[in-house]
């Protein structure tokens, strides 16, 4: 069985398992491991998409298919691994240095940023099979009443998106996006009623009031 065709698998195993005795859980302290072998492991920081997608992918998968209630980063600040979301160079010990962010820090953005505490999940139906390695969308409900999608694009092509809702509403959604390309860091892309091309390797929110 391929890897991401496992990672689903063992995520409904545990949603079935837990479910029967009446259980929630949260995901805490992730990072990426040494046997990551699709981003070539732990060593050696990553600014670029590549660890950010990666990492996307696994959220999409724990919040989608396993239900997890809560998602939880292992560290924020790292030296020369892929484990943390700043990466800081020091001088002198540890008396200067200087910091840099990552595009990892910013693709959890796309998440922590306007999925709020007390957010729902709903299901998201599609007319496209799932493909990790294409687009994969989930959406959320806030305490507060605003909307929030979250599309990866793990793909190196375009991939067309539109979002639409049981109730046939026309709703505007504010867009921010991150990739690889210079200033996309949550970038706001502008507003969109639904129809939209999703950038290569890219992580969009959309977000409606």
């Amino acid at each position: 069985m391929c890897q991401t065709c496992y990672m689903r698998q063992i995520r409904e195993q545990l949603r079935d398992s837990i479910a029967k005795y009446g259980l929630k859980f949260w995901q805490t302290e992730l990072c990426i491991m040494g046997n990551d072998e699709e981003i070539g492991g732990g060593g050696g920081y990553d600014f670029s998409m590549k660890t950010a997608l990666y990492v996307a992918r696994v959220i999409h998968h724990d919040l989608v298919f396993a239900d997890a209630e809560s998602w939880s980063w292992w560290r924020s600040v790292g030296e020369d691994y892929k484990d943390g979301l700043i990466r800081v160079y020091t001088k002198d010990g540890m008396k200067s240095g200087y910091a840099v962010d990552s595009r990892l820090m910013w693709a959890l953005g796309n998440y922590s940023r306007f999925i709020r505490p007390g957010a729902v999940r709903y299901e998201v139906s599609s007319s496209a099979d799932f493909d990790p390695y294409g687009v994969m969308c989930s959406a959320y409900r806030n305490a507060d009443g605003s909307w929030v999608v979250v599309a990866i694009n793990y793909s190196e092509d375009l991939k067309p998106l539109s979002l639409g809702f049981s109730d046939a509403s026309k709703a505007q959604w504010q867009m921010y996006r991150t990739s690889d390309v210079s200033g996309e860091t949550l970038k706001p892309v502008g507003v969109t009623s639904g129809a939209v091309q999703l950038a290569p390797r890219s992580i969009t929110t959309f977000v409606r009031k």
